[in-house]
């Protein structure tokens, strides 16, 4: 195989970012924007000695769940890989994509034997929290095209895409963008006072506002009846109404006692928890998310932590006895020596936070080998028409 080779694919199953996958002559190909079932003719686009990228042609035979997207960018912008999929097909692919990443991590591999990874979950099933197909979406990353309107980058390029409308969107965002700002030739120049010379900056939009990155130093949302404070500039999740599922079942069962909100932002874990009547651990490395995390879970009995979870771990407050952890890590999911100090503390409750089935896997398999039992795992659909998966496993401490 070269580049630029016309090939015939038959596509298996969709992996972890939304593409397809596809074997020829024992090569895995990558194809995007087909689905599983389907038969493809693509072009190679990319070469690698084990793996090679595929750019779509043509589908010569279209699954039954293959659908019309709604929106007429995509597969120009790159936000979206899923439209053309049924919601059923997403969640039937998503649900795939993380069995097959906790199969690959060998979950359950102990003492020499294997059995399905489905045992350990009680069930016997994953759970699946269903979204909004569209409209969902309060977060989003703008940028200036060469004229100064507002757009997002082009799939693959850093060429900017003018959007005046996005079907994803929370209808706040729609409405701010339909008031001409976002197709204004002066969007640069109306920003440039509040972000500088900076050629992005992100909006949040819920219940008719927008808040701007630069211009509003703080946002507030509500989550669960409650408001939450932080910074529109800084990571806040982008689906507020999965959100207040995910907090619901992260912190079931908890109620008073001493919890631990490690790498915890904002502090909306930790206000959820204050609220159920625990005395609170906060710990955060960042500043300003930590000073918020003050203001969200306010109170006199808990306590705020500037600094690495890492070092937290090897302090004299992690010593103590804890009714529930809450972990919601970055990507690469949790370090050598936060899995070191749970496998010795052993909490009855952890509620661990993913946005990677992968590093997801590796540490399951570690905390069951440390004696957690996994009482439930559920996959919660943050991000719809996405290959973004994001998860709650729930351990139990025996």
């Amino acid at each position: 195989m070269a580049i630029g080779d016309g090939l015939v694919l038959d596509i298996e199953r969709l992996v972890a970012g939304g593409e397809g996958l596809a074997f020829h002559e024992g090569r895995a190909i990558f194809v995007p924007f087909v689905l599983p079932g389907e038969k493809v003719r693509a072009v190679l686009v990319r070469e690698q000695r084990d793996w090679a990228r595929a750019e779509l042609l043509e589908v010569l035979e279209a699954s039954g769940e293959r659908v019309e997207p709604e929106c007429p960018l995509f597969g120009v912008c790159g936000g979206c890989d899923l439209q053309m999929a049924s919601y059923a097909a997403q969640r039937e692919a998503k649900l795939g994509i993380l069995r097959d990443a906790l199969r690959r991590g060998d979950v359950l591999r102990r003492g020499g034997g294997a059995e399905p990874f489905e045992a350990a979950l009680g069930s016997g099933e994953l759970g699946f929290e269903a979204s909004e197909p569209y409209g969902y979406r309060n977060r989003f990353q703008f940028h200036f095209d060469e004229a100064g309107r507002l757009g997002f980058k082009r799939r693959s390029s850093d060429e900017v895409v003018a959007v005046p409308f996005c079907p994803i969107a929370d209808q706040s965002v729609n409405d701010w963008l339909a008031e001409g700002f976002g197709s204004s030739v002066s969007a640069r120049e109306e920003m440039r006072p509040f972000i500088g010379g900076a050629e992005r900056f992100v909006v949040y939009g819920q219940g008719g506002r927008v808040w701007l990155e630069g211009r509003h130093k703080r946002a507030e949302v509500e989550i669960l009846g409650d408001k939450i404070g932080f910074d529109p500039g800084a990571f806040f999740q982008s689906n507020h109404g999965m959100l207040g599922r995910m907090v619901e079942a992260a912190l079931a069962g908890i109620e008073g006692g001493r919890a631990a909100d490690l790498y915890a932002g904002v502090g909306l874990f930790g206000h959820f928890l204050a609220k159920r009547g625990a005395r609170v651990v906060m710990v955060e490395q960042n500043a300003a998310s930590l000073a918020l995390a003050r203001k969200n879970a306010a109170g006199p009995v808990h306590e705020w932590h500037q600094r690495s979870v890492d070092d937290w771990c090897l302090g004299p407050g992690a010593g103590r006895v804890f009714d529930a952890v809450i972990v919601d890590p970055p990507r690469t999911g949790l370090s050598p020596a936060l899995k070191l100090w749970l496998g010795k503390k052993r909490p009855p409750i952890l509620s661990y936070v993913s946005c990677d089935p992968v590093t997801l896997a590796r540490d399951t398999r570690e905390l069951l080998d440390a004696g957690f039992r996994l009482e439930r795992l559920t996959l919660f659909d943050f991000y719809p028409q996405s290959g973004h998966i994001e998860c709650l496993a729930r351990f139990v401490g025996d």
